[in-house]
């Protein structure tokens, strides 16, 4: 699979970053929640039809789903892989897990939040070199994993990101309105 010591080189350079890129994803979401009021997190249809902690769900079963395709590719059964046909199903999946996941409490859903970000580092570390770019899966790891590894989940966060900081433009302005009448 491998067939120099660059490519070897380069796959374990890609990894380093992989791994730096996953462990600042989330320190970066979490870094952001700091900021929220735990009421503003629990607020329903803020980031369109989820509330902040709808999307921590949303993430968290991203999470699950790499988790469980590490664990069939360490097997050496990455070909089991079960890929999203479509938007319409990965709009079915996101709307199960959400769904599932609303009912945990915030503080729960941030532990297991950090419990499978730990586990998935963890199964992604000891996966063997060579099955990062395995041409017997229909994905490489190193095709597919920066979605569900980082860069969704920073779109998410700017997405919050930028609501709050709308919400917070349009308190302001409310409170001045209402102390400049008095």
């Amino acid at each position: 699979m491998l067939n120099s010591p660059r490519q070897s080189t380069a796959l374990a350079k890609w990894r380093r970053d992989a791994l730096k890129r996953l462990v600042a994803s989330r320190r970066e979401t979490l870094a952001v929640l700091a900021r929220l009021p735990e009421a503003e997190i629990l607020k329903a249809r803020t980031q369109d039809r989820w509330s902040v902690k709808d999307v921590l769900g949303h993430l968290l079963a991203c999470d699950e789903e790499t988790v469980r395709r590490f664990a069939l590719i360490a097997r050496g059964h990455g070909d089991r892989i079960h890929w999203f046909e479509s938007m319409a199903y990965a709009d079915r999946f996101n709307a199960r897990t959400v769904a599932r996941l609303h009912r945990l409490g915030l503080r729960a859903l941030l532990r297991r939040m950090q419990r499978t970000r730990a586990d998935l580092v963890r199964r992604f570390r000891r996966l063997p070199a060579a099955s990062l770019r395995d041409p017997a899966h229909a994905y490489p790891v190193t095709e597919w994993l920066p979605a569900p590894g980082w860069s969704h989940e920073r779109d998410h966060v700017g997405e919050i990101r930028a609501w709050w900081t709308r919400q917070r433009t349009a308190n302001r302005r409310a409170r001045s309105t209402r102390d400049g009448r008095r």
